[in-house]
Protein backbone atom coordinates (compact mmCIF):
# COMPACT_ATOMS: atom_id res chain seq x y z
CA UNK A 1 0.00 0.00 0.00
CA UNK A 2 0.96 3.53 -0.98
CA UNK A 3 -0.66 7.28 -1.22
CA UNK A 4 -1.00 6.41 -4.96
CA UNK A 5 -2.90 2.95 -4.17
CA UNK A 6 -4.78 4.10 -1.14
CA UNK A 7 -8.11 5.01 -2.80
CA UNK A 8 -8.22 1.62 -4.41
CA UNK A 9 -7.36 0.24 -1.33
CA UNK A 10 -10.36 2.01 0.49
CA UNK A 11 -12.39 0.77 -2.26
CA UNK A 12 -11.93 -2.86 -1.80
CA UNK A 13 -11.84 -2.56 2.05
CA UNK A 14 -15.38 -0.89 1.53
CA UNK A 15 -16.54 -4.20 -0.87
CA UNK A 16 -14.93 -6.77 1.31
CA UNK A 17 -17.00 -4.55 4.96
CA UNK A 18 -20.29 -4.51 2.63
CA UNK A 19 -20.17 -8.50 2.32
CA UNK A 20 -21.53 -8.67 5.61
CA UNK A 21 -18.58 -10.96 6.73
CA UNK A 22 -15.78 -10.41 9.56
CA UNK A 23 -12.31 -9.81 8.20
CA UNK A 24 -9.35 -9.44 9.95
CA UNK A 25 -6.66 -7.34 8.20
CA UNK A 26 -2.64 -8.03 8.84
CA UNK A 27 -1.02 -4.80 7.69
CA UNK A 28 2.95 -4.95 8.08
CA UNK A 29 5.65 -3.33 6.40
CA UNK A 30 6.45 -3.61 2.97
CA UNK A 31 9.99 -5.72 2.28
CA UNK A 32 11.28 -7.09 -0.73
CA UNK A 33 10.99 -10.65 -0.82
CA UNK A 34 14.01 -12.99 -0.83
CA UNK A 35 15.92 -12.56 -4.42
CA UNK A 36 16.94 -14.37 -7.06
CA UNK A 37 21.04 -14.05 -5.83
CA UNK A 38 19.73 -15.34 -2.69
CA UNK A 39 18.01 -18.08 -4.17
CA UNK A 40 21.04 -19.11 -6.02
CA UNK A 41 23.72 -19.23 -3.32
CA UNK A 42 21.25 -21.21 -0.80
CA UNK A 43 21.25 -23.84 -4.01
CA UNK A 44 25.07 -23.82 -4.45
CA UNK A 45 25.34 -24.33 -0.96
CA UNK A 46 23.07 -27.09 -0.64
CA UNK A 47 25.80 -29.21 -3.24
CA UNK A 48 28.46 -28.17 -1.80
CA UNK A 49 26.72 -29.20 2.17
CA UNK A 50 25.88 -32.51 0.11
CA UNK A 51 28.96 -33.25 -1.43
CA UNK A 52 31.05 -32.35 2.01
CA UNK A 53 28.82 -34.99 3.86
CA UNK A 54 28.72 -37.25 1.63
CA UNK A 55 32.41 -37.40 1.55
CA UNK A 56 32.15 -37.75 5.20
CA UNK A 57 30.27 -41.09 5.36
CA UNK A 58 26.93 -39.98 4.77
CA UNK A 59 25.42 -41.26 1.49
CA UNK A 60 21.81 -40.34 1.74
CA UNK A 61 22.84 -36.70 2.13
CA UNK A 62 21.62 -35.39 -1.15
CA UNK A 63 21.05 -31.65 -2.33
CA UNK A 64 17.41 -32.29 -2.09
CA UNK A 65 17.97 -34.29 1.75
CA UNK A 66 20.36 -30.76 2.87
CA UNK A 67 17.80 -28.73 1.47
CA UNK A 68 14.85 -30.53 3.52
CA UNK A 69 17.28 -30.61 6.78
CA UNK A 70 18.36 -27.02 6.83
CA UNK A 71 14.46 -25.90 6.63
CA UNK A 72 13.47 -28.05 9.01
CA UNK A 73 15.78 -27.47 11.56
CA UNK A 74 15.74 -23.30 10.78
CA UNK A 75 12.62 -22.51 9.13
CA UNK A 76 10.07 -24.82 10.75
CA UNK A 77 6.50 -25.66 9.57
CA UNK A 78 3.35 -24.19 8.63
CA UNK A 79 0.22 -25.73 8.69
CA UNK A 80 -2.30 -25.76 5.01
CA UNK A 81 -5.18 -27.45 4.08
CA UNK A 82 -5.42 -29.54 1.47
CA UNK A 83 -8.39 -30.28 -0.37
CA UNK A 84 -9.20 -33.68 -1.84
CA UNK A 85 -10.87 -33.10 -5.52
CA UNK A 86 -13.22 -35.82 -5.49
CA UNK A 87 -14.41 -36.13 -2.09
CA UNK A 88 -13.99 -32.52 -1.12
CA UNK A 89 -12.60 -33.53 2.42
CA UNK A 90 -10.07 -31.04 3.83
CA UNK A 91 -7.11 -32.05 5.62
CA UNK A 92 -4.36 -30.11 7.81
CA UNK A 93 -0.94 -30.89 6.89
CA UNK A 94 2.42 -29.91 7.99
CA UNK A 95 4.46 -28.71 5.26
CA UNK A 96 8.49 -27.32 5.18
CA UNK A 97 8.27 -23.51 5.24
CA UNK A 98 9.24 -22.05 1.35
CA UNK A 99 12.18 -19.92 1.52
CA UNK A 100 10.06 -18.19 -1.38
CA UNK A 101 7.62 -16.81 1.32
CA UNK A 102 10.66 -15.20 2.78
CA UNK A 103 11.96 -11.32 2.49
CA UNK A 104 15.47 -10.62 1.85
CA UNK A 105 16.29 -9.64 5.59
CA UNK A 106 14.48 -13.19 6.82
CA UNK A 107 16.46 -14.77 3.75
CA UNK A 108 19.76 -13.50 5.01
CA UNK A 109 18.89 -14.98 8.49
CA UNK A 110 18.22 -18.28 7.26
CA UNK A 111 21.43 -18.28 5.03
CA UNK A 112 23.53 -17.02 8.39
CA UNK A 113 22.50 -19.54 10.39
CA UNK A 114 23.50 -22.36 7.22
CA UNK A 115 26.63 -20.87 7.32
CA UNK A 116 27.22 -21.32 10.93
CA UNK A 117 25.89 -24.77 11.03
CA UNK A 118 28.23 -25.85 7.74
CA UNK A 119 30.91 -23.89 9.47
CA UNK A 120 30.51 -26.04 13.04
CA UNK A 121 30.79 -29.15 11.15
CA UNK A 122 33.79 -28.20 9.11
CA UNK A 123 32.38 -27.25 6.05
CA UNK A 124 33.27 -23.84 4.78
CA UNK A 125 30.92 -22.59 2.17
CA UNK A 126 31.98 -20.55 -0.83
CA UNK A 127 30.70 -16.92 -0.68
CA UNK A 128 31.59 -15.08 -3.45
CA UNK A 129 32.59 -10.97 -2.71
CA UNK A 130 30.40 -9.87 -5.22
CA UNK A 131 27.37 -11.87 -3.29
CA UNK A 132 24.57 -9.94 -2.04
CA UNK A 133 24.93 -12.40 0.43
CA UNK A 134 28.52 -11.04 1.20
CA UNK A 135 27.10 -7.55 1.10
CA UNK A 136 24.73 -7.61 3.74
CA UNK A 137 26.73 -9.33 5.80
CA UNK A 138 29.35 -6.31 5.28
CA UNK A 139 26.64 -3.62 6.54
CA UNK A 140 25.72 -5.72 9.35
CA UNK A 141 29.07 -5.91 10.94
CA UNK A 142 29.78 -2.09 10.01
Amino acid sequence: MHKSTLGQFTKQLFDLVSSGKRWRIKITEWRDQRSIPQNSLQHMWYAELSAYLIRRGKPFASPAWVKDAMKHTYLGYEERVMVDVVTGGRTQVQTLRHTADLDTGDMHHYLTQVEAWALNVGCRLTVPADSEYNQLRKRQVA
